[in-house]
C-alpha cells in the first residue's frame, strides 16, 4: 500500500485538508495510563495530545502522505490488520480494551467512517500502527517502528514545553576577588563582587539563552564562568575579560551527518532541524565553526571534492540546497528547485568535475553541476518521495539509483538523464541506499523498513545476499554508509530502535553491534582519519555518536544536551593537569570537556531517568564526578574513563538536588541534599555512610562542607529560604535562621557565612 493506492488523499493547500482527515483517540483523562489523542490532517499535519492527570503534551509535525495512504489502505481492505508497530503500544500505551475511537472523513471512497470499541464497531487492528506513531511522535527518543523519513516533528521551544529559565547562583572568585555569579529569570546573568557589590560584568536579557546552572573556577590560571541552559548549551567564559572561550549550541541537536578529509584534515559537519551547520575536528571533537542556513536548520549533508575544493551540501525542510566551500565556510551557490521537503543528497566526483543529485518530498531527483551550481537536469517517474540516493561505478558510464516510498528502486543515466529501470524490490517502504565496490564495479544495497539489507547486481537487478538485523530486531533502517576499513570496503546501518551496526561489506558479516543511545540513528557517515576510520551518526535526539569501528569503543564529541542543563562544575585536574568542566542534562547524561579549552574528554550516560545534581572532586588522587538522580541514588564516576566507582550505601529519599565534594577530618567525603530537605554523608572512597542530617522538609538548594578551626561545619539552604548549620562530625545542629531570600548558593568566608540568593548575596 505505499506510495499510491488510488486513495481520494486530497492535496496540500486544499480547503479540505483543514476538515477531512484521521482521527484516534485512546484511553481517557480517568484511567492511569491516561489519553493519548492522534489526528492527522489530509496533507499530512501532524498532532498528538497526551493527557496524563494534570499533565498534559502536545507535539506536531508532518506525516509523509505514504503513511496515510497505508492506514487507509488497511482500513479499506479488511479484515483489518496491523500496520507496522503491530508488536504492541509502545510508549506505556493501554492496553486494546481501555477503549479507542477511530474516526476517518472525506478520505474513505464510501464515506466517511468511524469505529469505537464500546460499540458493535471496534476499532481494527491498524489502531496498534496508529498507537505506535503516536508514542513515538511523544517521545523521539524512543525506538521507531516508523522510518525516520517518514515523520518530520516541529521543534519545541523551550519556554513552550514547560522548560523556563530557573534562578542560579555560584560563588568563587573573579579578578581575584570574592564574588558571586547569579541568573533570574528575564534579568539575564551578572557577576558580582562579594565585598562591595561592584559588578564585574554580565548580560542583559538579550543573551540568547535561558539559564539552569551556573559554575565559577579556575582552570591554567584563569578564571572561568560557565552557564548551562534550558536548550541544552552550555558556553563558558573568561571571567575576568568576559571573552566566549568555548561553548556548544543548543536547541539545535544533531540529527544529520557528513564527513569528510577537508585539506586533509578529517572533519564532521552535523545539522539539527533548525540552528547552523556545525564543523567540528573529527579526531578531537574541538568545535570550527559554522556554516549559516539562517537557522533553518538540515536534514540531509553531504560532502564533496570538486575541482580542488572540499564542498558541503545541506538541504531540509526550506526545500533549498546550499553549497560551502568547507575550508573557508563561504557559501558558493543556493540552489532552488523543489516544491517540497529535501530527503536525499549524493555526490559523483569526476576530476575538476562533480555532481549533485538531490530529491525530496516532490518526488522529482534534481542533478546540479556543483562547479557552476547550475541545474542539469529534472528526473521524474517517482510516485512517493524519494528516500535516499545513490551513484554506482558500472564499469561504463555512471548510474544514479534512486529509492522511494513507492517500493521502487530506479536507475539513470548520468550524462543523458535518462531513465533506464525501475521496479519494486520490497514490499514495503524502501528507507537506505548505498553502492558498496565488488570486482571494480559496484553492487546497490537496498535498506528497509523491516531492518533488513539487501544487496543487488544492478545489470541483472538479481539480489546477490543479504544481511538480516536478527529475529525481534526488525526496526526500519534509517541511514547507510560506505567506507573503508583495513582495505575492506565497510557498510554501517543505523536503526529506528538507534542500533548501529557495522558490516564487512564483501562477506555480508557483523562486525560490531552498537547499543542503542540517543534515540532512533537518522544518519551515518563514515570518515578517515589518519590510520583509521571513524563512524559517525545523529539521532533523532539530536546527540551525535562517534565510534572507533575496530573496538567499537565511542568517542566524544562536543555536542548540547538534548533537554535542558541540570548542573555545571569546574572541577579539579586531570592526570594531564586539565581543568575538567562537568555538565550534566535532564537527557541522562554527563559531558566532561577540558574546561580552558572546551575538548571534548567523556561523555557517559548517568542516569536514563536524568541526572539532578552533579560534583566534581578528587578522590584518592583521581578526579571524580559524583551524580543523583530522581530516585534518589548517588553515583561516583572516574571523571577520566567513566568507570564507576564505589556506590554509595543507601539513597536519599526522593529526588537529590544538590551534591558537595568535602572533607570531613581527613576523609574524603561526598555529602548530599534531598527533596524532602534530609542530608546525608558518604566517605567518597569506599561508599559508607559517614552522618545522616534531617532537614524541614522542604528541597536542600545548596550545601557546603567547610573545615573551620579544625572544626568540620555543614551549611544548607533550602527552597524554605532556611539555613541551616550543623557540626558536621557529631551531628548537632548549631544554628537555623530563616531567610528572606531563598539560597541558591552558600559558602564560608572570611566575614561569615555567604548566602546568594534573588537579588544579590547577604552575609550570616
Amino acid at each position: 500500500m505505499s506510495g499510491g493506492t488510488g486513495i481520494p488523499v486530497f492535496a496540500a493547500g486544499t480547503d479540505e485538508s483543514s476538515v477531512h482527515g484521521l482521527s484516534y483517540v485512546h484511553g481517557s483523562a480517568q484511567l492511569p495510563s491516561g489519553r493519548v489523542a492522534l489526528t492527522v490532517a489530509a496533507d499530512g499535519r501532524l498532532r498528538v495530545e497526551a493527557l496524563t492527570g494534570t499533565t498534559r503534551t502536545v507535539r506536531t509535525g508532518r506525516l509523509d502522505l505514504a503513511v496515510l495512504n497505508r492506514v487507509l489502505g488497511a482500513l479499506l481492505a479488511g479484515p483489518p490488520g496491523a500496520a507496522p508497530g503491530q508488536a504492541g503500544a509502545p510508549g506505556g500505551l493501554a492496553a486494546a480494551d481501555t477503549g479507542r475511537r477511530l474516526t476517518v472523513a472525506g478520505l474513505l471512497p464510501d464515506g466517511d467512517a468511524s469505529w469505537d470499541d464500546a460499540t458493535t464497531t471496534p476499532v481494527p487492528g491498524v489502531g496498534r500502527a496508529l498507537e505506535a506513531l503516536a508514542a513515538q511522535v511523544l517521545d523521539p527518543a524512543a525506538a521507531g517502528r516508523l522510518p525516520g523519513v517518514l515523520l518530520a516533528l516541529d521543534e519545541i521551544d523551550p519556554a513552550e514545553a514547560g522548560t523556563t529559565a530557573r534562578p542560579a547562583a555560584a560563588i568563587g572568585t573573579v579578578g581575584g576577588r570574592a564574588a558571586y555569579a547569579l541568573a533570574e529569570p528575564e534579568q539575564g546573568f551578572g557577576l558580582v563582587a562579594l565585598d562591595g557589590a561592584d559588578p564585574l560584568g554580565g548580560s542583559g536579557t538579550e543573551a540568547g539563552v535561558l539559564p539552569t546552572a551556573l559554575a565559577l573556577g579556575t582552570a591554567g590560571g584563569r578564571e572561568l564562568f560557565a552557564v548551562g541552559g534550558a536548550d541544552g548549551a552550555v558556553q563558558v567564559w573568561d571571567a575576568v575579560s568576559g571573552a566566549l572561550l568555548h561553548g556548544t549550541a543548543g536547541g539545535e541537536g544533531a540529527q544529520a551527518v557528513t564527513a569528510g578529509l577537508v585539506q586533509g584534515v578529517p572533519l564532521v559537519f552535523s545539522a539539527g532541524r533548525q540552528g547552523e551547520v556545525q564543523a567540528w575536528h573529527a579526531e578531537d571533537g574541538r568545535a570550527l565553526g559554522l556554516l549559516s542556513v539562517a537557522g533553518q536548520g538540515a536534514a540531509v549533508l553531504c560532502h564533496a571534492r570538486c575541482a580542488g575544493l572540499d564542498l558541503v551540501a545541506a538541504a531540509g525542510d526550506d526545500a533549498l540546497v546550499r553549497v560551502w566551500d568547507a575550508a573557508t565556510g563561504e557559501q558558493l551557490h543556493l540552489l532552488v528547485g523543489h516544491g517540497d521537503r529535501v530527503t536525499a543528497l549524493a555526490v559523483l566526483s569526476l576530476g575538476d568535475q562533480a555532481l549533485l543529485a538531490s530529491a525530496g518530498q516532490d518526488g522529482s531527483v534534481r542533478l546540479w553541476d556543483l562547479a557552476t551550481g547550475q541545474p542539469l537536469a529534472v528526473l521524474t517517474g517517482h510516485s512517493g518521495t524519494v528516500t535516499a540516493l545513490a551513484f554506482l561505478r558500472t564499469g561504463g558510464d555512471p548510474l544514479l539509483a534512486s529509492c522511494a516510498l513507492d517500493g521502487t528502486v530506479r536507475t539513470w543515466d548520468v550524462y543523458t538523464a535518462r531513465a533506464l529501470d525501475g521496479r519494486p524490490v520490497a514490499r514495503g517502504w524502501l528507507t537506505a541506499l548505498a553502492a558498496v565496490p565488488h570486482d571494480g564495479r559496484d553492487l546497490l544495497v537496498t535498506g528497509d523498513e523491516s531492518g533488513q539489507l539487501t544487496f543487488w547486481d544492478p545489470a541483472t537487478w538479481t539480489a546477490v545476499g543479504d544481511c538480516a538485523p536478527g529475529a525481534g530486531q526488525d526496526f526500519p533502517v534509517n541511514a547507510l554508509a560506505v567506507g573503508e576499513l583495513d582495505g575492506r570496503p565497510v557498510l554501517a546501518a543505523g536503526h529506528g530502535d538507534g542500533t548501529l551496526r557495522l558490516w564487512d561489506a564483501a562477506t555480508r558479516t557483523a562486525l560490531h553491534t552498537a547499543a542503542p543511545e540517543g534515540g532512533p540513528v537518522t544518519s551515518v557517515a563514515l570518515c578517515p582519519a589518519g590510520d583509521r576510520t571513524l563512524v559517525v551518526c545523529g539521532t533523532a535526539t539530536g546527540a551525535v555518536r562517534c565510534l572507533d569501528p575496530r573496538s567499537g569503543a565511542p568517542l566524544s564529541v562536543p555536542t548540547s544536551h538534548t533537554g535542558p542543563v541540570s548542573a555545571v562544575a569546574v572541577g579539579a585536574p586531570d592526570q594531564d593537569g586539565r581543568a575538567l568542566l562537568a555538565s550534566a542534562g535532564t537527557d541522562g547524561t554527563v559531558r566532561v570537556r577540558e574546561a580552558l579549552g572546551g575538548a571534548p574528554l567523556l561523555r557517559l550516560t548517568a542516569d536514563p531517568a536524568g541526572v539532578t545534581a552533579l560534583a566534581v572532586g578528587s578522590v584518592a588522587g583521581r578526579p571524580t564526578l559524583a551524580t543523583a538522580g530522581p530516585d534518589g541514588t548517588v553515583r561516583l564516576w572516574d571523571a577520566t574513563d567513566g568507570a564507576p566507582g564505589p556506590a554509595p550505601a543507601g539513597s536519599l529519599p526522593g529526588p537529590v538536588t544538590a551534591l558537595s565534594f568535602g572533607l570531613l577530618d581527613t576523609r574524603e567525603v561526598l555529602v548530599g541534599g534531598g527533596a524532602d530537605g534530609s542530608l546525608r554523608i558518604w566517605d567518597a572512597r569506599d561508599g559508607s555512610p559517614a552522618g545522616d542530617f534531617t532537614g524541614g522538609g522542604s528541597p536542600v538548594r545548596s550545601l557546603v562542607l567547610q573545615d573551620l578551626g579544625g572544626e568540620t561545619l555543614l551549611a544548607s539552604g533550602d527552597q524554605g529560604a532556611t539555613l541551616r548549620l550543623w557540626h558536621a562530625g557529631s551531628g548537632t545542629l548549631l544554628n537555623e535562621a530563616e531567610l528572606d531570600r531563598l539560597p541558591l548558593a552558600v559558602a564560608f568566608g572570611e566575614a561569615g557565612l555567604h548566602v546568594v540568593g534573588p537579588g544579590g548575596a547577604i552575609t550570616l
